[in-house]
């Protein structure tokens, strides 16, 4: 088999490569780019690379896996020339690493079953770097859908204002990690709502800000222009439009890292503030437009191949133990994955939200810190207790 197909495995502890066939010419430039999307979301995983059935390796492809090498790979061999290969290219003799890659096996294909790994590679490269045949429309049925959604989601926050207000308070065990200082974060759904034509994603996660105000949060918040700051690297460029009493509206130019897009999205947002009571306050941000870019460029409708289509975030601020509880759900509409992609795609988007909630919910507080410890530190302003 000369012809070079690869697939990608996103596990637990470590990212995984299957090399086969031919490494050589444009397929070396495809494979450097594949990890080089993917290495941005390895999140301290170990890189291994299986090149067992690799038939033959042009000089531009040994770079790219002596590169890899430097970099800590744990390379696969379990074939005599495969060893040779790796002994090559570290050289160093062959040991397995099945404590690190786990257990290797050596697969055997029929030509019919090769034919079926083909078509579901084919099919995954085709997903992980999108052409415009994949391009897929918002349908409004997809769009009712996610506007119904939303409305129940809307409620339930209504019901919250009435009685248990957080999340994390329906659990002591909870709420004490939270306020000791770990930042916790779940689906609300033990996997992504179908609707027609697409799928809803809803993650919820809560941190403790000591010291703080509810004012100091909301500051912080609502502090549009200042987001490139308060969270770089994922936003790239914010704006605000519209500021009033109540309700705001602003843009976000943020990263689409849910599926390897060397992509951003353009958002606007309407973003409206909740007052409960004196120590509780609520805000729902959602987009009123998202628009895809490509080299800074607005991507056409019908040619987009990005996988949000829409986001909103919903935000509950309670002041009490010293401190302000925060905690934000994180709804998202996507396109849909194909059934057979299911156990790839699923593990690096449950990963990628869960670490983008967290890493959001960690940023809000030490922006929020940082307002509260120079508040601390100037002799003219003093808080009101």
């Amino acid at each position: 088999m000369s012809e070079f197909i690869f697939y990608m495995h996103d596990g637990p502890a470590t990212f995984r490569f299957e090399l086969a066939g031919n490494l050589a010419g444009k397929d070396v430039a495809k494979l450097d780019q594949a990890w080089r999307t993917a290495s941005s979301t390895l999140d301290g995983k170990t890189l291994v690379v299986d090149v067992t059935f690799l038939t033959a390796v042009d000089e531009p492809g040994r770079w790219l896996l002596e590169r890899w090498s430097l970099a800590g790979a744990h390379f696969v061999a379990n074939s005599a020339s495969s060893r040779s290969l790796v002994e090559s290219v570290t050289g160093q003799p062959y040991e397995p690493a099945d404590a690190i890659a786990g257990p290797t096996f050596d697969p055997h294909f029929t030509a019919g079953s090769w034919r079926t790994v083909l078509a579901a590679l084919v099919i995954g490269v085709t997903l992980l770097f999108p052409a415009k045949a994949l391009a897929a429309d918002l349908k409004p049925q997809t769009l009712d859908a996610w506007n119904h959604y939303l409305d129940q989601a809307n409620a339930r926050m209504l019901e919250r204002s009435k009685g248990t207000f957080l999340w994390a308070g329906e659990s002591p065990e909870r709420l004490h990690r939270v306020h000791a200082g770990e930042v916790i974060v779940e689906p609300m759904i033990n996997a992504p709502k179908g609707v027609p034509g697409g799928l809803i994603h809803h993650w919820i996660g809560a941190a403790f800000i000591p010291s703080a105000r509810i004012d100091d949060v909301i500051t912080v918040i609502r502090d549009y222009d200042r987001y490139t700051q308060f969270y770089k690297p994922s936003v790239i460029e914010s704006k605000t439009l519209n500021k009033q009493t109540r309700e705001d509206r602003f843009t976000v130019v943020m990263l689409d890292k849910a599926m390897f897009q060397k992509r951003a999205l353009d958002s606007e947002y309407r973003s409206r503030f909740v007052e409960v009571d004196r120590s509780r306050w609520y805000s729902v941000a959602e987009t009123t437009h998202v628009q895809e870019l490509a080299s800074d460029r607005p991507v056409p409708e019908g040619e987009a191949s990005g996988y949000i289509w829409r986001l909103c975030t919903m935000t509950r601020y309670e002041e009490r133990d010293g401190g302000v509880y925060v905690e934000t759900e994180a709804l998202a509409l996507s396109r849909t994955i194909p059934m057979t992609l299911h156990w790839m795609v699923d593990p690096i988007v449950r990963r990628v939200s869960r670490s983008s909630l967290t890493l959001s919910l960690e940023q809000t507080r030490d922006a929020t810190g940082t307002i509260v410890k120079s508040a601390a530190l100037s002799p003219r302003h003093k808080r009101a207790e």
